[in-house]
């Protein structure tokens, strides 16, 4: 995405070359520009002098002044819809407001959510974690904005999922500060930080429930809203990817080598066994993934896709560096646990792919859902990675002549790579691959065999 930094320099850039003479080369052209304007490097209005700490410094400012503006905002928006809520309402309004029972029970989960929150909030592991006080002041803003337009009647504008989506993502980004630590703690974890990412699988899934409704409502004819909307979903899908969705994949590899190794010691111990955080992990993508896809919508396949791709990234990288002369790897105490690791991973991640691959209620397939670009790439994965589910071996296909130097007299075997993956492993892998066909809606024989 072109930020406006970017837009200035290719503005500067086309200035300086609209004046370039005609008969100088642009290579020159530059030349001579550097050797007029030379950089100036002045110090910086900062303790260190650096123009990268006040850069920073601006933007921190920055953010917390749109932080106030916005909370300003909502509490303009609450002021207004105050008056209507305590006064007695019409005929005509009690009837709408009978049949408004979504704002009750939002405002029921929300209750729920903060004293959820407000138990967690004592426990240590979660106070040491940077910007975690953020969180409780970022969720209280957005249920007060999220109530304050379930109770209105009027139609949401565009400022207003604007502000919802800047809520929204403030509060996404303020719980992500709280789940990395977590997924990427290299101590022994404990069953606190199990139920601290119950509590945020929670949050999450309410802050998408309560969202996506007013960036989902339908738009007036002859109104531009649809590629307002666009937009706003897919800020929303790039900030949920990077501070959820992709953590959330790519963190089952390392917390299954860390409990693993806790429980499979070189030497044996009597210590406690260790917690596995791996379950509240794949409750959290699927109770986080699933509001996201559960209305058919043109981001639909492209979220599907795009996190598919990212799962099928990490199963390529589970496999070992492919033995030059074919033999086993030496049944040593690491590469026991590590083939142990890699097929809990394989089971997990294809698990995810199950879930990301699940047919959406009201229809049987999403013909024609996926570009060819994505389906291409995704159907290429799959193949890279059944090939390399194989060992390959030559070997003599004639038994009366197996010193026959025809190329009929030697062809390529697939037998199971012990090393890479086992039998059951591989039908799993099968098994996702028939699911992602069902889903599209269409198997392709060629590519794959």
């Amino acid at each position: 995405m072109t930020s406006d930094a970017d837009r200035l320099r290719i503005a500067i850039a086309l200035t300086a070359l609209e004046f370039k003479p005609a008969n100088q080369t642009c290579a020159s052209y530059v030349l001579h520009l550097r050797s007029i304007f030379q950089p100036s490097t002045p110090l910086a209005p900062a303790t260190d002098g650096s123009w990268r700490t006040h850069a920073l410094a601006l933007e921190e400012d920055l953010a917390k002044l749109k932080k106030k503006y916005e909370a300003e905002q909502i509490k303009t928006l609450v002021g207004v819809a105050a008056p209507v809520s305590d006064g007695a309402p019409s005929g005509s309004q009690s009837v709408k407001r009978k049949t408004k029972k979504k704002p009750n029970d939002k405002r029921t989960d929300a209750v729920d959510l903060e004293a959820i929150l407000e138990d967690i909030n004592g426990r240590p592991e979660f106070a040491c974690v940077p910007m975690s006080d953020s969180l409780f002041s970022s969720f209280s803003a957005f249920q007060q904005l999220t109530s304050t337009l379930w109770s209105s009647d009027d139609a949401v504008t565009a400022a207003q999922r604007s502000l919802l989506l800047s809520t929204t993502t403030r509060t996404l980004n303020a719980a992500a500060s709280v789940l990395h630590p977590i997924l990427n703690s290299t101590e022994i974890p404990a069953s606190s930080h199990a139920s601290t990412l119950q509590t945020l699988a929670v949050l999450v899934n309410h802050l998408v429930t309560s969202s996506l409704p007013f960036l989902l409502r339908k738009r007036k004819r002859g109104t531009n809203q649809p590629a307002t909307v666009f937009s706003l979903l897919k800020k929303l899908l790039d900030v949920m990817l990077s501070s959820t969705l992709n953590p959330l994949v790519e963190s089952f590899f390392p917390l299954s080598r860390h409990y693993l190794t806790l429980l499979f010691p070189p030497t044996p111990s009597k210590t406690m066994l260790p917690v596995d955080l791996r379950p509240a992990v794949l409750q959290f993508f699927q109770s986080t993934f699933s509001p996201l896809v559960s209305a058919s919508s043109a981001y639909e396949a492209n979220l599907r896709a795009t996190v598919a791709l990212t799962v099928l990234r990490q199963l390529e990288n589970l496999f070992p560096p492919r033995q030059a002369d074919n033999t086993r790897l030496p049944w040593t105490h690491d590469n026991r646990v590590n083939g142990l690791v890699r097929k809990d991973v394989f089971w997990y991640l294809c698990t995810v792919l199950h879930i990301v691959f699940t047919l959406s209620k009201g229809r049987l397939t999403s013909e024609s859902a996926l570009g060819a670009v994505s389906e291409r790439q995704i159907v290429d994965a799959f193949t890279r990675i059944v090939n390399r589910c194989k060992r390959r071996t030559t070997g003599p296909c004639n038994d009366e002549n197996p010193n026959s130097d025809s190329d009929a007299g030697a062809i390529q075997l697939a037998t199971p790579d012990l090393d890479v993956i086992d039998q059951v492993c591989y039908e799993m892998l099968l098994g996702v691959m028939e699911r992602y066909w069902r889903w599209s809606g269409e198997v392709q024989h060629n590519l794959v065999l």
